[in-house]
Order: structure tokens, then sequence, then C-alpha cells
């Protein structure tokens, strides 16, 4: 997968390479290469009523027995930020190379909702916390799971490749547009495992097993 991924992005760079300008150019010297994670506190919402939650106006179901409005939900943004340079090669004019490449991963903002109508002091308030929680978790571990991948992916040889080009400028097109298709394949795979993960905690059995953790008068209530 990772091999591939690179792959794609190379093959991506050297067919955009007009064929005016195509030329056997060499493999250049490793990049120098950093990447990081930028982590951005959760914002925890309380004032907001149950049915005006971004979850309960998306029209999933809640809890049994909260009047099919969730009590919960999380919200988050994983952004990346890529910032390269690009040089000529001395020894080979007309080819250009990677040299340098940073990638900043943004992980927030990060909403988390919990229902204006539950007391902070309730069992279905601590429940509802703990499940949300588990919602931030998988948000982080997919913020390191990106990282992982990316650090695999923007250090595979194939990046190594230099291009012909018309000037530096079209150079960094080239490799920008490559990078964009190698952060685009990571994206999609960690954001499908994230997508499996939520889907498992609001699973119908899940709701039900977090229910049963309070008496079920104390989930009815203000909704009855």
């Amino acid at each position: 997968m990772i091999l591939a991924a690179s792959l794609s992005a190379l093959a991506l760079l050297l067919a955009i390479v007009p064929a005016a300008e195509a030329k056997d150019c060499p493999v250049a010297a490793e990049p120098d290469f950093s990447a990081s994670i930028e982590w951005l506190e959760p914002e925890l919402i309380t004032d907001m009523a149950s049915a005006d939650l971004p979850a309960s106006r998306r029209g999933k179901r809640g809890f049994p027995g909260a009047d099919q409005r969730k009590l919960g939900s999380t919200e988050s943004s994983l952004r990346v930020r890529t910032n390269l340079i690009v040089s000529e090669l001395e020894a080979d004019r007309g080819c250009f190379a990677l040299t340098e490449l940073d990638v900043q991963i943004i992980a927030g903002p990060v909403k988390v909702y919990v229902a204006s109508e539950l007391d902070s002091d309730s069992c279905p308030y601590d429940v509802t916390m703990a499940h949300e929680d588990k919602h931030v978790e998988v948000f982080r571990d997919a913020a390191d799971a990106l990282l992982a991948q990316l650090q695999d992916d923007m250090t595979a040889p194939s990046l190594q490749q230099s291009i012909p080009g018309q000037d530096i400028n079209v150079a960094v097109e080239l490799f920008r547009q490559a990078i964009s298709v190698v952060v685009g394949d990571a994206r999609q795979k960690v954001d499908a495992e994230a997508k499996r993960r939520n889907a498992r905690l609001d699973s119908r059995s899940a709701y039900r097993a977090e229910q049963d953790k309070c008496p079920i008068r104390d989930w009815r209530i203000p909704f009855e």
C-alpha cells in the first residue's frame, strides 16, 4: 500500500511532464523531511439542546428512550499542510528534485457537545461524556495514524526521482500535485478506519449497553 501510493504519485509526476520536455533525469539525494502534529485542545459545549446538536440535525438515532435525539456529538477536523523546496540539479540542468519537505498535520478543532438537558452530576451525563471521549480517542488515533502513514509515504525512494521542467516554478507545481496525491491516498485510508470505529461506537448494541449503565428513568427525563 505504501509503495503503491508513492508510485502512483511518481507516475502522475512523470505523466504530466510535457512530452517536449521529456529527458532522462537521475535519482537525486534523499530530501530533508520533517513531519509533525499540531494538537488543538477540544472544546466542550454544554449549552445546546439535544434537538439542536449536529448529530441530531443529521437525523441519527440516539439512545433508546431519548426521543430519537442524540445526547452528545463530536465534530472534528484533520488538515494537512505541506511546504516544499525544489532545486535544479547542478550536474543535470533542466532536471529538478525535491530537496526539502515539511508536513504538518493540524489536529482540530474538535468540538464535543453534551446536551443541555443533562445535569452535569447525573449518570447520563457521565455516560454521554465517556461516549464522546471515545470518539475523541478515535480522532486522535486517526491523526497519529496519518502521521505514521505520511512518514512512510513521503520518504519512499520514488520521491527522489528528479523530473524535467521548463523552469523551477513548473517543477514545484508538479511536485506539489504529486504530494497531494500521496496525502489524499493516506487520508482516504485513515478516514475509512476512523469511520468504521465510529460506526461501531454508534451502533444500536453499543447504545443499548451504555443505556444500561443508568436507570432508564434517568434517560427519559426530561424527554417525557
